[in-house]
């Protein structure tokens, strides 16, 4: 049986016309990190992004609006500029702050490609706004690195083999197409246009020609056709084309000061670049600095001395020291060293004697070996090699072992411990929270200024959630700033 509508319903009506048209404003919660991405975006300097807008020509989309878009689709975890364009029709939030405008996903693209230089600028503005509300006061400051993903296809990768496998192939193919081509129009006579495979073959073969130099150039490492830049690096997933995300974040909220990528495979070579980064955004010094222990090099103290900073970096063997993994007795440290005779003296009271010099992580090393160890009673328990005990000792193993002390003390620890709680988060936020695992752009620079786009969104739902704690929004948190 059919039942009637009851009669106690709002009324509903999809072409009912207003006597007012609806603000946006009134279906978007103040708090909205939207209006935080507003807020932050009115309050910068946009003159680098303001001399780029042609004179003539066709009216161009307000940087600001595009601004506006893009922080907000990054801090919501959408990176794919199709994916941002079909927002701005489905999203009261992006349809607010493009102001009913949408362009569509190439201007979305583009807009980000060609603004590479600015996006960097953008985020030192983003860190001051930061220390304007309070939020930085570099305290204490941690580095990380962390791996993501290219936009590579691992299948292309090139080794030297493979390219002049591949070029050969190229050329072959070329002469037995000359040879048709000679039966079929005569040697002196050509066809019509090129066919697109034609066309095809000797763009590869350029861009394989390209290849094939980076790779004398590097070494011989494999490169991706995909990605040249772009190097093959261990992550979570196993052996990919990625890159080398760096952050140094604050302490009090985990704001991140300076974020640089890179495609080194290992972060010894980061840690002043990431200083002088984060003191030169921040302009101001940093008074206590952890990492690490894969920051951890003499030359790096060295220059951590140079700095003046409370520096707190383990070295490898910190993990098993602090979780009280039991020392051997034939321990490196158990090694007595004789300065006068250039020997060291084993815990059975053998002679280790100098036997070559070596270059090892950063800094020149003294390696000795002991010639005694064949018919030692420790042998197999102090070494296993038929060769002999071998013993480095890095010129520069003070510096070394005054971090060991210092890290060892319980107020060393206590800071040391406080690493975990300021930059590992950082990361686990990007991944698991906004969703980034892997750049969408290619080439190094590229790269650099996207993930700068991922540490801006992160910054932002940093000062959104700073502000929702504090319970005040972004325009009197600037104003008591």
């Amino acid at each position: 049986m059919k039942v009637s509508e009851p009669k106690n319903l709002r009324p509903y009506c999809q072409s009912q016309s207003l006597l007012f048209p609806p603000s946006l404003m009134d279906f978007i919660s103040n708090d909205d990190l939207c209006m935080v991405v507003d807020d932050v975006v009115n309050n910068l300097d946009l003159s680098c992004l303001y001399i780029k807008v042609p004179k003539e020509g066709n009216l161009t989309y307000h940087p600001k609006m595009m601004l506006k878009v893009i922080f907000y689709a990054y801090a919501r975890g959408i990176f794919s500029s199709r994916n941002i364009a079909k927002a701005l029709s489905e999203n009261i939030a992006f349809i607010y702050l493009s102001a009913w405008q949408q362009p569509n996903f190439r201007t979305i693209n583009n807009f980000r490609k060609n603004h590479l230089k600015e996006i960097k600028d953008l985020f030192v503005q983003i860190v001051h706004v930061c220390q304007e509300l309070k939020m930085v006061k570099l305290g204490h400051i941690s580095i990380d690195g962390s791996k993501f993903k290219a936009n590579a296809a691992n299948r292309q990768a090139y080794d030297t083999k493979r390219v002049e496998r591949e070029i050969k192939s190229i050329l072959d193919k070329s002469d037995q197409m000359d040879q048709e081509e000679d039966a079929l129009y005569g040697p002196d006579k050509s066809g019509d246009e090129l066919p697109e495979d034609i066309r095809d073959r000797k763009q590869r073969l350029e861009k394989l020609k390209q290849i094939k130099k980076k790779l004398e150039q590097n070494g011989g490492k494999k490169v991706n056709a995909t990605d040249e830049d772009a190097v093959f690096m261990k992550t979570k997933s196993g052996i990919n084309a990625a890159y080398n995300a760096q952050v140094s974040a604050d302490e009090d909220v985990q704001i991140i000061v300076a974020a640089e990528v890179t495609n080194e495979q290992n972060d010894q070579k980061q840690l002043e670049p990431m200083i002088e980064k984060t003191e030169q955004n921040a302009d101001a010094s940093i008074n206590i600095l952890t990492a690490d222990a894969g920051y951890s090099t003499p030359d790096n103290l060295g220059k951590l001395e140079s700095h003046k900073i409370d520096a707190y970096i383990p070295d490898d063997t910190y993990q098993g020291r602090s979780h009280g993994k039991a020392v051997s007795p034939f321990d490196r440290d158990n090694f007595l060293y004789n300065e006068t005779e250039d020997t060291f003296t084993c815990p059975a009271g053998k002679t280790v004697f100098f036997w070559h010099n070596k270059r090892h992580r950063g800094s020149n090393c003294r390696i000795y070996r002991c010639q005694e160890c064949a018919g030692c009673q420790h042998f197999g328990h102090c070494t296993t090699s038929k060769r002999g005990r071998t013993i480095k000792r890095r010129l520069v193993d003070e510096k070394i072992k005054a971090m060991r002390t210092k890290l060892d003390s319980e107020s060393g620890k206590a800071i040391y411990a406080k690493r975990k709680y300021i930059v590992e988060p950082v990361f686990g936020h990007i991944k698991s929270i906004l969703g980034f695992t892997g750049f969408s752009l290619r080439g190094l620079a590229k790269v650099n200024a996207e993930f700068k786009l991922v540490a801006i969104a992160h910054n932002l739902k940093k000062i959104a959630k700073y502000g929702y704690q504090k319970g005040i929004g972004l325009r009197p948190m600037v104003a008591e700033g």
